[in-house]
């Protein structure tokens, strides 16, 4: 009885099991970042809300503005302009971490602070 054993046909499958499994390896690492990318953007989220302070309203960093026509132009913008601005240029907030406070896009936040900026040069200007 001879043994014959077909070794372009086993290195096949065994090919084939390799390939599967680099698959499934590739597909278990991708889920694993996008579960630690989500854990730390709620993370985040977390830390913001525990740092804000619920009573602040905008209208208090206004009141600690001594030059005066720039605390009037900061009462012309808005309720959300004013918002964006205390939260990136008081509070030092980056723009994700705005956004996902004021529950809108990053992009929103950047368009919010550029016509909030653009208004209160243009009223510092006249």
């Amino acid at each position: 009885m001879t043994n014959h054993i077909d070794w372009d046909e086993l290195l096949k499958r065994e090919d084939k099991l390799l390939a599967n499994s680099d698959r499934k390896h590739r597909y278990h690492f991708k889920s694993m970042d996008s579960m630690s990318e989500e854990l730390l953007f709620q993370e985040s989220v977390l830390k913001y809300q525990e740092h804000e302070p619920e009573a602040v309203e905008s209208e208090d960093f206004i009141e600690t503005i001594k030059n005066e026509k720039l605390a009037n132009a900061l009462r012309q913008l808005t309720p959300k302009q004013r918002k964006a601005l205390e939260l990136a240029y008081w509070k030092g907030y980056k723009h994700w971490e705005i956004a996902t406070a004021m529950g809108c896009k990053r992009n929103t936040v950047t368009e919010l602070l550029a016509r909030a900026l653009e208004r209160v040069s243009r009223y510092m200007a006249d």
